[in-house]
């Protein structure tokens, strides 16, 4: 019995750590590419990374060798950072977060080739 109590709290734990994931893309030195969708998942460099939720607000995304911690300010946007092989780190530029518009959308200078098909402009 305590091991279906703990295998249910496992899972309801690892279902929640993608819960609060804003949707955002961010470019970091080196050519890192992160994506994350609102809810998760989060992609590195177009594969899926390992989320590690600290808080609400604060998020580790691990992929190979490569670690995007992401937070959200108190504003709503979002801010990045990376680590990488060898030390490598620096401060990641956020390029787009969520905006609602009634106005038609093209097709976002920044997807990815792996996202085009989640964008009908795109195709």
């Amino acid at each position: 019995m305590k091991t279906l109590l703990a295998a249910a709290a496992l899972l309801a734990l690892a279902g929640s750590a993608q819960a609060n994931v804003p949707f955002f893309n961010a470019t970091c030195p080196g050519g890192i590419e992160v994506h994350a969708d609102e809810g998760g998942p989060v992609y590195i460099n177009g594969h899926q990374a390992k989320l590690k939720k600290y808080n609400s607000k604060a998020y580790d995304a691990v992929h190979a060798n490569v670690t995007v911690s992401f937070s959200i300010n108190p504003d709503g946007s979002v801010g990045a950072s990376y680590t990488g092989k060898g030390g490598a780190n620096g401060i990641c530029q956020v390029k787009a977060e969520e905006t609602f518009s009634n106005e038609p959308m093209g097709c976002p200078a920044d997807v990815s080739q792996a996202d085009r098909y989640k964008y009908p402009a795109c195709n």
